[in-house]
């Protein structure tokens, strides 16, 4: 399909946490199916990587919420701000710098790929993308998404916000029907979603991801347009994705899958998650999934596995335009460089996994 622009029409669907190997195995669509490789399996630096073509050495994203490092003292709002407040006062006295309570935008310091496509009139719809906060103007529309911190723009145009419902938080992260991501700890969320139990849930996030669907299409249309759907990982966190649970998450994956595809009519389809998840656990295995004109597109030398750096100039070649960055353009043929970590890369992401499990999140 091609835009009124002349430029094709893509679709890309994500999914936090959709498993290559789970995907392959209970998925009944008729995609193209491969692994998406992530060097740093977590959401910040993988979705972020994703949207710039850059490592996290290079975006600077290397935690889970993609945010200024923030401290947290209490669950009481009342008692973490005086807390906040005495401590910023104690690195005063000891002469270091005061940091932030909340930092409430993501710290890339690359280009995201709507910016430089966008520059060239290509149009973007972006909807619950991850770390894309604070929403800034776009050649189209954006929608934020986790953690969506309504202290800072989170939708563009002023315009669409009355179509936005007033629970949208609550909508697009089940994080956020127990708490704010930014307050409580991961055991919090965890043990309360594990409490309301998998069937509750699963029919909650049914419901939600539906209506997610329905403000999306009611939203302008646009050369290249995004939605993204968390429900598989914090399910995964909670419930452990194997057996009849991962079932049950990847047949409403095919559900959602067929009915944006069915509604928005895009001449390609692309399907995009951040890493994979299985038991309770994050593997670097995510998924690329492709239909249509993308899918004949793509050139992928024997041997070579995709990267989350890959997405944005992909994207971007496949529009005709290009994205300066690390990742490689798939639609062109050639001897990719494999993403890889060097020594002192690779630690700082052990330390970042331990870190992760040692506060509950993985």
């Amino acid at each position: 399909m091609v835009t009124e622009t002349g430029k094709p029409k893509v679709l890309m669907i994500g999914f936090d946490a959709l498993d290559y190997e789970l995907f392959g195995k209970l998925s009944t669509s008729d995609l193209k199916l491969l692994p998406l490789f992530a060097p740093i399996p977590v959401t910040g630096p993988s979705w972020t990587s994703m949207y710039t073509g850059d490592s996290a050495t290079v975006h600077g994203v290397w935690n889970v919420f993609g945010l200024e490092y923030r401290k947290r003292y209490a669950s009481n709002d009342t008692v973490q701000l005086l807390l906040w407040r005495l401590h910023n006062l104690w690195r005063v006295i000891t002469r270091h710098q005061p940091q932030e309570r909340y930092a409430t935008y993501a710290t890339t310091k690359s280009t995201y790929v709507w910016d430089t496509m966008g520059d060239e009139g290509i149009s973007f719809k972006i909807v619950n993308m991850p770390i894309t906060g604070p929403v800034r103007q776009i050649n189209g529309t954006h929608v934020g998404g986790f953690p969506l911190i309504t202290r800072k723009p989170w939708y563009y145009p002023q315009s669409v916000g009355s179509q936005i419902p007033d629970d949208y938080k609550q909508m697009i992260e089940m994080i956020q029907w127990i708490a704010e991501p930014e307050y409580h700890s991961d055991k919090v969320w965890k043990n309360s979603l594990g409490d309301i139990g998998f069937e509750m849930v699963m029919e909650r996030t049914e419901a939600d991801a539906h209506r997610l669907i329905d403000l999306f299409l009611a939203l302008p249309g646009a050369n290249v347009e995004m939605l993204q759907f968390s429900f598989v990982d914090r399910i995964a966190h909670v419930f452990d994705m194997s057996g009849e649970v991962a079932v049950r998450c990847y047949k409403l994956v095919d559900e959602l899958i067929a009915k944006i595809s069915d509604a928005v009519q895009a001449g390609s389809v692309m399907i995009v998650s951040d890493h994979g998840a299985q038991g309770k656990g994050h593997t670097d295995r995510g998924c690329l999934a492709l239909k249509g004109e993308l899918a004949d597109a793509i050139r992928i030398p024997q041997g070579y596995t995709p990267s989350v750096l890959d997405i944005a100039p992909t994207l971007a070649g496949f529009m005709g335009s290009s994205h300066p960055c690390q990742g490689n353009d798939l639609t062109v043929e050639g001897n990719y460089e494999a993403a890889s970590l060097n020594a002192e890369q690779q630690e700082e992401k052990e330390q970042l996994m331990q870190h992760l499990k040692d506060i509950g999140y993985l």
